[in-house]
């Protein structure tokens, strides 16, 4: 098994990390987790990527594809909340079958799915994270 990363502490503000190796679709996440309230989006589109985008700014809310053209969004996701405080985790996927190995507490989507309904549920996740992630004060 793989160390767990040691991420920054969170941003005072709610940062998402959206692990998507489609650039459109990475876009459409993007757009609708800033809509959501996300004052930043860092979109990675491979699993090394992912987790040192995670030492550079921990997010409050994962978003990720399962199947990625290099390494696996559910092992980065493994990987980025190993031993941390739980942080929201939305997998957004066309491979539902593949989600072997993914948190319990995770929420999958099946694409497609209507931007509205992302904007959503990112909202809420923001609102659980912002919940979760230990005060800086």
């Amino acid at each position: 098994m793989s160390p767990a990363l040691t991420p920054t502490p969170p941003a005072a503000t709610p940062h998402v990390l959206v692990i998507e190796d489609s650039y459109l679709f990475g876009q459409f996440v993007s757009d609708a987790a800033v809509l959501a309230g996300a004052h930043s989006v860092e979109v990675v589109d491979t699993q090394a990527a992912a987790e040192a985008a995670a030492i550079r700014q921990a997010p409050c809310v994962i978003i990720a594809d399962v199947k990625l053209r290099h390494g696996s969004g559910v092992a980065a996701v493994a990987r980025i909340t190993a031993g941390g405080p739980g942080i929201p985790v939305l997998y957004v996927t066309g491979y539902p079958e593949h989600l072997t190995g993914c948190p319990d507490d995770a929420t999958v989507v099946e694409k497609p799915v209507s931007h509205d309904a992302l904007r959503q549920l990112i909202g809420r996740l923001i609102a659980e994270g912002d919940a979760t992630a230990p005060s800086l004060h």
